[in-house]
């Protein structure tokens, strides 16, 4: 699936009710939530290259100024993941200062939000059907049943593929009672996320976005965060002293 040009349009309209699946809404539901389940698994014994880069975009809205990081991701022998910087470009940012540890906000975010177990703690409705690319795929409004101080939650909506009922699509954001989660540094709060096709039944991340604005004196600068995976592989080895660990106990905690 391409990364699109720009933000994707929002879900239909909840005016006019939504034409019935042929599927009831709340079997799509359990099954899409069993393939996230499938994901999970198979992402504990999966590595994968991570592409993260930062934009300041000018007013013609290319980018001004970025600086991009390239990591290996792979799980460890005690079951967590571990990240090691790979690639690191010299920064032409002139407005964000990026140093180690300021991005690691942004491997917390788990890439399957509703799994089976998390299903209870949402609200999900139907909200219509819509192409995408070359799919047909149903469009599923979500929202947190309630909020606390400490699990974030995933809000948005997903698209799911008519013919394989696997989620392809997210936008959404991850909240608490507090706000809007986003990393300490910066303000990138609502992600859209496309997913790949990985092997015969898994569909992975491969394109992430978020934009957003900076503060600069009275006025503001537009930015842009791009996230691209690639290189999904089974791992087998296991590294004699592993880099640190891609998960924080000192960020909120998220399902």
């Amino acid at each position: 699936m391409a990364p699109p040009p720009s933000r994707a349009p929002a879900p239909p309209p909840a005016a006019s009710k939504p034409e019935a699946p042929s599927i009831p809404p709340e079997e799509i539901i359990r099954r899409f939530a069993q393939k996230e389940d499938e994901m999970v698994r198979a992402m504990a014994g999966l590595s994968f290259q991570q592409s993260l880069r930062l934009e300041e975009v000018g007013e013609d809205g290319k980018a001004s100024g970025q600086v991009e990081i390239v990591s290996s991701q792979f799980p460890g022998p005690d079951g967590k993941r571990y990240q090691k910087v790979v690639h690191r470009t010299e920064s032409t940012l002139r407005f964000m200062q990026v140093e180690r540890g300021d991005l690691e906000g942004f491997t917390l975010t788990p890439m399957f939000p509703l799994t089976t177990a998390q299903l209870p703690r949402y609200e999900i409705s139907f909200e219509g059907k819509q192409p995408l690319d070359e799919l047909s795929v149903y469009v599923f409004a979500v929202k947190p049943r309630s909020l606390d101080r400490v699990r974030a939650y995933f809000s948005g909506v997903v698209w799911v593929d008519q013919q394989d009922l696997v989620i392809v699509k997210t936008i959404g954001k991850w909240v608490t009672e507090t706000g809007d989660v986003s990393p300490p540094m910066y303000p990138f709060t609502l992600f859209e996320t496309y997913r790949q096709q990985v092997g015969k039944d898994l569909w992975m991340p491969a394109y992430s976005r978020s934009d957003s604005t900076l503060p600069e004196g009275k006025s503001s600068v537009p930015i842009r965060m791009v996230i691209r995976w690639s290189d999904y592989a089974p791992y087998t080895g296991a590294p004699a002293s592993p880099p640190a660990a891609t998960n924080s106990p000192e960020k909120p905690s998220t399902p």
